[in-house]
């Protein structure tokens, strides 16, 4: 490499990140499903008309002395597993419900609706060797609150996400509230906050930050399992989370020795796991796919061949990542063996850089910028819907790899999709309780 190509890259690192300044988070744009007729913000039991977004998290960070400023959490890793309680504001002061709901629809937006953490509270920790099945008093009283929380749900799920690289706890966690919102405040969401260096100059600093997760991350699946009544838990990891969560379920596979992988899978009831412009190592992610796609219900990886940051991340680290692969890199093992995995309802690809529709360009957080992948993603949590029933279509790769495109009329028919999933869910409820 020349001095002419290094010089635009470092220069691009610069730009997106000279001082390591974490931005402030704005809500994303409202996925195009989600309209104020829609009538999701009234299928819960009980809905709070508030500008407050109310989440869990956990993490795997060394806490400041006080937890009293916006951030809450140092950037360094611990053995141990923290749990809590999270508010964030939205919008400004003094606004009303029905302002920012309207705001938080529209899509012509007057203002940026910001978000604001106004409330963290630690509640639960797990030690490294401690017994997981064990709860003191304050976690029993913690649970039982969560477990409350999915009785009035309507999404008897937990939704765990994972954020990406450069990311502190308030960004992280913001970013994750958004989910509970365009749920119609219908989710619980879980944010897992992975000790990121804060910095896009210290990416390798977040690479080996998310290696020493992976066991907190796995102790995070088995504690919601044991001590939470949801029927599944979905993960959303973003970006670098894919570095925590791909090995992470191949760890939790490996620690059940005595256990088949169907009996892995009832006991940590994990449900949709959602890849999102994942920057892992491809030919690493194939390997560790094979090891824990049993004990998962269905593995959805949303790609962009030309994702900026994820070129970016390949030159870092001199391999191809999940969200911008190489098939090259395969042998023609592996080669056979994803191809097969991918012909089957467990491993879904949608490829939205090849969506012309979408537009995305070199864009790599399309999955909450994009209006229309974040409703695709929705409707993924929500209903559990099929790619076709989300209304998306299949194809074929160059090398023969069964695909999931957006049509170009997807904004046409997803009113319709999305009502039909709604009855379905409904009717299937009913049926249930006779």
């Amino acid at each position: 490499m020349n001095s002419f190509s290094v010089k635009p890259i470092l220069f691009l690192f610069l730009l997106f990140n000279l001082s390591g300044c974490q931005p402030k988070v704005y809500l994303m744009p409202a996925p195009v499903g989600i309209v104020h007729n829609s009538k999701f913000f009234r299928l819960s039991m009980e809905n709070i008309d508030e500008n407050l977004l109310y989440t869990l998290y956990a993490t795997n960070r060394i806490p400041f002395s006080k937890i009293n400023d916006s951030t809450g959490y140092t950037i360094f890793p611990s053995d141990t597993l923290e749990l809590g309680y999270l508010v964030h504001s939205v919008g400004e002061d003094g606004m009303s419900w029905s302002e920012f709901y309207d705001e938080s629809l529209s899509s012509e937006r007057k203002k940026d609706l910001l978000l604001r953490q106004q409330f963290v509270k630690p509640m639960v920790k797990y030690h490294k060797g401690d017994d997981l099945a064990e709860t003191s008093d304050r976690a029993t009283g913690f649970f039982h609150e969560v477990n409350k929380a999915l009785d009035k749900s309507f999404i008897k799920e937990i939704t765990v996400y994972v954020h990406g690289a450069n990311s502190n706890f308030y960004r992280a966690t913001a970013q994750g509230a958004q989910l509970f919102h365009y749920t119609g405040h219908n989710a619980l969401v879980l944010t897992f906050s992975w000790p990121s260096a804060e910095n896009i100059l210290k990416y390798k600093v977040d690479v080996l930050h998310a290696k020493k997760t992976i066991p907190a991350f796995a102790r995070l699946m088995e504690v919601l399992a044991l001590h939470t009544k949801a029927e599944h838990i979905n993960i959303i990891a973003y970006s670098a989370g894919a570095q925590v969560v791909a090995p992470g379920l191949a760890y939790i596979s490996e620690q059940y020795p005595e256990l088949s992988a169907k009996e892995i899978k009832k006991r940590l009831r994990i449900g949709e796991v959602y890849f999102a412009a994942p920057d892992t190592a491809f030919k690493a992610f194939v390997e560790r796919y094979l090891k824990f796609r049993d004990i998962v219900d269905r593995t959805t990886i949303i790609l962009n061949a030309n994702d900026r940051t994820l070129l970016l991340a390949q030159m870092q680290n001199g391999v191809s990542r999940l969200g911008r692969p190489d098939a090259r890199e395969l042998d023609a093992t592996e080669m056979r063996k994803i191809h097969e995995a991918m012909a089957t309802p467990e491993l879904n690809v949608i490829d939205a850089g090849g969506s012309k529709g979408l537009h995305l360009g070199g864009g790599h957080d399309f999955w909450y910028s994009n209006t229309w992948v974040s409703t695709d993603l929705l409707m993924l949590l929500f209903f559990n819907a099929d790619p076709e029933e989300r209304g998306l279509v299949g194809g074929m790769s160059k090398s023969g790899a069964e695909l999931f495109y957006f049509p170009d009329n997807y904004h046409e028919i997803i009113p319709t999709l999305m009502q039909k999933q709604k009855e379905k869910v409904l009717r299937l409820r009913s049926e249930s309780k006779e």
